[in-house]
């Protein structure tokens, strides 16, 4: 009997993430109760280097989710609660309220740059890594 169909072999555009979940559950399911065989590197360092990656990125990943949630929570309260001080006039017709979603969105540009440059120097070295460890305890 055939395993789960998965989307991406039904749509013709698929992308390339999808068609590596899809790979990685056809491979489980066909592997499902044995044992992992590994030689070389043990499987314990793969998953250390694993938490590490993971380590590294909620270490960044948690306050600028913690920052830009505070700014558009606190802005949606404000709008909500606050309509005066959100209509205070700043600069000829420019209100505060328009001056606080224009910083929302410098905000959630500069956290996904931030975020690239991040990536960029440090969870990609530490993903190869990760991926090259676990293939030598495959």
């Amino acid at each position: 009997m055939p395993g789960p169909v998965c989307f991406s072999r039904v749509n013709s555009q698929r992308n390339a993430r999808t068609k590596n979940a899809c790979r990685l559950r056809r491979d489980l399911e066909k592997h499902k109760g044995r044992t992992m065989v590994h030689t070389g590197t043990s499987l314990e360092a793969a998953h250390a280097s694993i938490r590490v990656l993971v380590g590294e990125k909620l270490r960044y990943l948690v306050p600028m989710t913690i920052m830009f949630m505070t700014c558009y929570i606190g802005l949606t309260i404000l709008a909500a609660f606050a309509k005066g001080v959100v209509g205070m006039k700043i600069v000829g017709s420019v209100n505060l309220g328009f001056v606080l979603i224009a910083f929302n969105y410098v905000l959630s540009w500069a956290l996904a740059i931030a975020y690239g440059c991040i990536a960029q120097k440090k969870f990609d070295p530490l993903a190869a890594r990760a991926a090259a460890a676990s293939r030598k305890a495959e």
